[in-house]
């Protein structure tokens, strides 16, 4: 049964939620309405494909891409008890006052660091991915950075064994032009290199492609303000290369002649290559 839940005016200037598609953001906000009082539901991708897209032509596949997205992010917490997958949104008394809450029927997360994890009491095998190398190692490597308790301190090279040597080029120049741009320099974490391999090995675009993009949209005053990590580097790269092989660039700032920042010459022929 949907219910009636309110929404903040930060949710649309919040950083996390922008690195989101905005498919994954929709399916977020419809989980609130699909989530019981205490934030919770059964985690089944098809049946939040019925609450939430009921009239849409998207499949079980892609809103299980969705909350995989959303879990990724931190945004909710996927967890099995007796064989049987939950889901629960996090920080939801913060974000949501309920009027009278009906109490759930469903049970809590349990409590502690590894509550990602498939609980001690599930004899089933993992849910969702949620105990693989990857996901092991993210959390080690979060882990080791807070021992080392050093700000800016980057996780390990890669949750790829042996490292991504060209997703970890990429990531870096990227991070490397960010910085250039007069930003903070961003850190490199395992969610940057997951959309950046994604990008390369789902969606096709090589690293020099993936390079090029990135020069060029930061050498836009409109993009380079837009195109600030790898999630949206892949949401937005078909409009990117279209604006760059379009004939139309006078409507659009889009240009290296526009650029915000001094770009090296190396750096102006990979954005007119683009």
């Amino acid at each position: 049964m949907a219910r009636i839940r309110s929404i903040k005016p930060e949710f649309f200037t919040s950083l996390t939620v922008a690195d989101l598609t905005p498919e994954q953001r929709l399916t977020f906000i419809g989980l609130w309405t699909h989530a019981d009082d205490e934030g919770r539901c059964v985690d089944d991708a098809r049946l939040i494909k019925a609450a939430v897209w009921p009239l849409d032509d998207r499949t079980a596949a892609d809103i299980e891409g969705d909350l995989g997205a959303l879990s990724e992010s931190s945004l909710i917490l996927r967890y099995t008890l007796n064989r049987k997958r939950y889901l629960a949104v996090r920080s939801w008394s913060e974000h949501q006052r309920i009027n009278r809450p009906t109490a759930s029927k469903l049970p809590p997360p349990p409590e502690g660091p590894e509550h990602d994890l498939t609980c001690p009491n599930d004899s089933s095998s993992t849910p969702h991915g949620d105990l693989t190398e990857d996901s092991l190692a993210e959390r080690k490597g979060k882990e080791q950075g807070k021992e080392q308790g050093k700000e800016g301190a980057e996780p390990p090279a890669s949750a790829d064994a042996p490292p991504r040597h060209d997703v970890e080029r990429v990531c870096k120049h990227f991070a490397d032009v960010i910085e250039k741009g007069g930003d903070k320099r961003p850190r490199v974490t395992d969610k940057w290199r997951t959309d950046m391999r994604r990008l390369i090995d789902i969606d096709g675009v090589t690293p020099d492609q993936a390079i090029a993009a990135i020069d060029w949209a930061h050498a836009s005053d409109f993009w380079n303000a837009i195109i600030l990590s790898p999630a949206k580097l892949r949401e937005k790269y078909p409009t990117l290369r279209r604006q760059a092989t379009s004939g139309q660039r006078k409507q659009q700032p889009a240009g290296p002649q526009t650029a915000p920042r001094h770009l090296t010459e190396e750096e102006k022929k990979r954005a007119l290559q683009f």
